[in-house]
C-alpha cells in the first residue's frame, strides 16, 4: 500500500527527530522545505500521540528562542527476545537503548515445543502488564545462534546448523502475536551483534564494523555502509572456517571438514584442551593451585593464572591471540572497517590476552587500512535480544525508506546550522 503524502512527511520528520534531536521545527523545516505550519501542524499530532515531547529552548543570537522536539524515550518501548543452548533471554528496551529489564530462565531443548512456548507466553504476559502504561512497538525474536560446542556428529551439518527452529516460526510468533496484539518478528542471529552495536553500543553511528564473536565458536556480524550483512543464505562473516593453517596434514579435522580453520585453534574449547593435555604431560603450571580445580579448565581459571603470570597459560592464550589476529587482519583486509568490536566470553582473559590480539591484528593488516579502532563490546549477553529490539525500532519508524537521515553526522549537523545562523 503506497503511503500517503501526509504518513510520508509524518515518519520523515519522526526519523529527523529520532536521529537529529533535540531539533526545532525551524532546523525541521529547513531540512525538509516543509512549510512551517506543516511541520507545525505534524508536530501537533505527534505531541499528542505522545511520540515527541518538548524539551528546552535554544537559541542563536537574538531572537526568539526555538522550541526543541525529542523522542519520548520514557514512554516508547519493545520486547526482545533470544536463545542460547540452555537459556531463554528477556529484555524491555527504550527506543534509546536503555535497557528497563532484562531476565534469563533456563530453557531444556529436548523439552517439548508446547511446553517453551507456554513458558516463554507467560513471561511475555507478565512483561505486558508490568509496561502496560508505556507503548510497546513490538516484539523482536533473535534466532538462537549456532553453538560447536553442541555439535552432534551423528546429525547432518545442516541440522546441526539450522538457523531457526519451525516452532519459532510456526507456534510461538503466531501465539505471541495473538497475545500482545503487537508486530511480531523474527530475525537472523548473524546480524544481531552488528545491529545492537550500530544503534546503541559501541559502533553507534558508525557505518563500516565488524563484530568478531570470541567463544565456544569464531564468528562474525557485519555492517557495511550502516546495513548490517546477512549473506545469501544468512550465514555470512563465517570467520571460524577460514582457513590460516593448511600446512600440517597431520592436524585435527574441524567438524567442518578442513584442517586448518581458525575456530580450530583458537575457540576456547580448543584453548581449554590445549592447556589440560600440558598439565597432563607435566607441564608446571599455577593453575595446580587453582581454588577451584574441580570445575576444570574455566574462562576463568585461565584468567586467574594469567594474573599470576603463568608462563604455561601466557604461551597458550599469546599462541591463539596470535592466530586470531591474523583471521581479523584478514577481514579487515578484505572489508576495511572503520572499527572491530569483540565480544563473547572470550574477552574475560583480560588485558594480556586483548593486548596480544591487537598487537597480532594492527602487524597483519595492509598498512593503508590501519585506520581503525579495536573495541570491547559493552553488553556481551545482551546483545543478541538488544539487536531484535533494534529491529523492532527500524520497523516502527519505517527507516528503510528513509536511509538518506541515518547517513546525517547530528554533531556535524547542528554545528552547521548554528553557523548559519549566526
Amino acid at each position: 500500500m503506497p503511503i500517503n503524502n501526509y504518513a510520508h512527511k509524518k515518519y520523515l520528520l519522526l526519523n529527523l527527530i529520532h536521529h537529529l534531536g533535540p531539533i526545532s521545527r525551524t532546523e525541521l523545516s529547513l531540512l525538509t522545505d516543509y512549510r512551517p505550519a506543516s511541520v507545525s501542524a505534524i508536530m501537533k499530532d505527534l505531541l499528542e500521540e505522545g511520540l515527541v515531547i518538548e524539551t528546552g529552548y535554544a537559541s542563536n543570537g537574538p531572537g526568539r528562542k526555538r522550541t526543541l522536539l525529542e523522542m519520548n524515550k520514557n514512554y516508547l518501548c519493545a520486547i526482545g527476545l533470544s536463545f542460547s543452548p540452555h537459556h531463554i533471554f528477556y529484555l524491555v528496551s527504550q527506543v534509546d537503548g536503555t535497557v528497563l529489564y532484562q531476565s534469563k530462565t533456563p530453557m531444556d531443548s529436548s523439552a517439548p515445543k508446547e511446553a517453551l512456548v507456554s513458558a516463554i507466553l507467560e513471561q511475555v504476559a507478565i512483561l505486558l502488564k508490568e509496561f502496560s502504561t508505556k507503548k510497546i512497538v513490538g516484539i523482536g525474536i533473535s534466532e538462537p545462534p549456532y553453538d560447536p560446542a553442541l555439535y552432534h556428529p551423528m546429525d547432518s551439518l545442516t541440522e546441526n546448523y539450522t538457523h531457526f527452529n519451525s516452532w519459532v516460526h510456526q507456534q510461538l510468533r503466531p501465539q505471541l502475536e495473538d497475545l500482545s496484539g503487537l508486530p511480531v518478528k523474527t530475525f537472523s542471529g548473524v546480524t544481531m551483534p552488528a545491529v545492537a552495536e550500530y544503534r546503541f553500543g559501541v559502533a553507534k553511528g558508525i557505518q563500516n564494523f565488524i563484530c568478531v564473536e570470541l567463544s565456544n565458536g569464531i564468528g562474525a556480524s557485519i555492517c557495511c555502509n550502516g546495513i548490517p550483512v546477512s549473506g545469501a543464505d544468512g550465514k555470512a562473516a563465517e570467520l571460524g572456517h577460514t582457513v590460516i593453517d593448511y600446512s600440517d596434514r597431520q592436524q585435527k579435522l574441524c567438524y567442518c571438514g578442513k584442517p586448518g580453520c581458525i575456530e580450530t585453534s583458537t575457540a576456547f574449547p580448543a584453548l581449554a584442551a590445549r592447556i589440560s593435555r600440558a598439565m597432563e604431560d607435566g607441564v608446571l603450571s599455577a593453575l595446580n593451585s587453582y581454588p577451584h580445580r574441580e570445575d576444570g579448565i574455566t574462562i576463568q581459571a585461565i584468567r586467574w593464572a594469567l594474573d599470576m603470570d603463568d608462563p604455561m597459560c601466557m604461551y597458550y592464550v599469546k599462541d591463539v591471540a596470535v592466530r586470531l589476529g591474523v583471521a581479523i587482519s584478514n577481514a579487515v583486509n578484505l572489508l576495511n572497517p572503520k572499527m572491530v568490536v569483540l565480544y563473547g566470553f572470550m574477552v574475560e582473559l583480560g588485558d594480556f590476552f586483548l593486548q596480544e590480539l591487537e598487537r597480532s591484528i594492527r602487524e597483519n593488516v595492509f598498512a593503508p587500512l590501519k585506520n581503525f579502532e579495536i573495541r570491547v563490546s559493552d553488553s556481551t549477553e545482551t546483545l543478541f535480544p538488544l539487536g531484535a529490539v533494534a529491529e523492532i525500532y527500524s520497523s516502527f519508524f519505517q527507516q528503510d525508506n528513509y536511509r538518506w537521515v541515518y547517513q546525517l553526522n547530528p554533531d556535524d549537523y547542528h554545528d552547521s546550522f548554528s553557523e548559519r545562523n549566526e
